[in-house]
């Protein structure tokens, strides 16, 4: 069995258009500092009807195959982790092989377990790969959601969406993780959750939150026992982010624990935040969360914005799903930053995406939730900039636009 394996490349794809919170916090009358300071948050991204969790997966993983120069039928296994599943039976996956034209010698399904289903996905590909014997298998999994909560409730600021694309690999050049025995920790709590009757999500803020650090701590510590890995050997830590504050939140707690070990002979706080987390939430901190996705969303903003500061270094990972499961688990960066350079595409998308007022924003909710009831489909237009579109659902079907070729799937 190889004993390396994990991600050969990454890339990402966002939603074309943002609302930023300053709007939504003036609509709402409250004063826009309790979004911008006390959530963390500066912008988040706002779905067109002819976009969903599809066409993001789709857009995403067409940049990291085109990115790293692998074709549709190097891949052996596509895993898609979301909770934002477009049908009850047939998984995201399947579309979006279909509409990437992969081989059809390749195994396919969905993982979902909340905000952790990319992670499950990450570390099953993971393992398929790395029991090839010998063999060079690439497996796809894509972290694809959008986050939906009712208009006006106090999840509403932290939405996002958005869709991570990674390659995984025994050939891991862009983060190799550590073959260290699973810190994992499950216990089942209601602290946020969707019933199939809602499109929306329900959360217990407060209790979700001490949920998420309750299952941190006990994966950092199995972590520590298991690996003998210390703070000192991180040169960053990374953490779930269903908003911005909440991974400071995290890497307090850490740091308090690490702080008392030492009886108070350690750098400050903020200091320490700055080194080892803050790098990489500046595009969280733009999109807002896509649950499935936020954990890797920061892991793809270090490695475009760092660069080669960040390579060789060892990266901690904390993934955390309601319901819930958790996993702290790590890796280290490849040594040259040429393999992920200009294919992650991160600020490219941010760069080009169009803001919209409060009035759109609504009126974009709710068109796209016409676009999700049967007959709703509308014929292509002009192709939009090369981009997979979603066209609405004919006969219970759902359609799809992809550059050079329509599918109906």
């Amino acid at each position: 069995m190889n004993s390396r394996f994990g991600i050969e490349g990454i890339a990402v794809s966002i939603p074309s258009h943002y609302i930023d919170l300053k709007t939504l916090a003036e609509a709402r009358g409250i004063d826009p500092a309790k979004y911008y300071v006390g959530l963390g948050g500066r912008r988040m991204a706002v779905v067109t009807p002819e976009e969903d969790p599809v066409t993001l997966a789709a857009e995403a993983a067409r940049k990291v195959l085109g990115g790293y120069q692998v074709t549709p039928d190097d891949i052996g296994m596509l895993i898609v982790g979301s909770e934002s599943g477009v049908d009850a039976a047939k998984p995201i996956a399947a579309y979006v092989h279909g509409l990437l034209g992969l081989n059809p010698q390749c195994r396919t399904f969905d993982t979902q377990h909340a905000c952790y289903g990319a992670t499950a996905a990450l570390r099953l590909a993971a393992d398929w790969c790395a029991q090839g014997n010998g063999r060079r298998r690439k497996a796809l999994v894509i972290a694809t959601d959008i986050a939906r909560y009712e208009v006006g409730s106090a999840g509403e600021p932290t939405q996002g969406a958005g869709a991570v694309a990674m390659l995984v690999s025994t050939e891991p050049g862009v983060v190799a993780f550590d073959a260290y025995p699973d810190a994992v920790f499950t216990e089942d709590v209601m602290d946020f959750w969707r019933p199939h009757y809602r499109s929306t999500a329900l959360v217990d803020g407060k209790y979700s939150i001490e949920c998420y650090l309750r299952a941190l701590e006990h994966t950092y510590e199995a972590y520590e026992r298991s690996s003998g890995v210390r703070w000192e050997d991180f040169t960053h830590l990374l953490f779930h982010v269903p908003f911005p504050k909440m991974a400071y939140k995290a890497f307090r707690r850490l740091y308090e624990r690490e702080a008392a070990r030492r009886n108070g002979d350690f750098p400050p706080l903020d200091a320490e935040y700055e080194r080892l987390t803050g790098p990489a939430l500046w595009a969280n901190v733009e999109v807002g969360n896509i649950y499935s996705g936020s954990l890797y969303l920061s892991l793809a903003a270090l490695l475009e914005r760092q660069d080669a500061a960040v390579a060789g270094g060892r990266i901690g990972l904390f993934s955390y799903g309601s319901g819930s499961c958790a996993e702290f688990f790590s890796g280290s960066v490849g040594p040259d930053a040429s393999v992920w350079r200009g294919r992650i595409g991160v600020a490219e998308a941010l760069a080009h995406r169009t803001e919209v007022g409060y009035e759109t924003y609504l009126a974009l909710r709710r068109a796209g939730e016409a676009m999700s009831k049967n007959g709703s489909f509308r014929a292509p237009g002009p192709e939009a900039n090369g981009h997979v579109r979603f066209l609405g659902i004919h006969d219970d079907r759902r359609v799809y636009d992809r550059p050079g070729r329509r599918a109906m799937v």
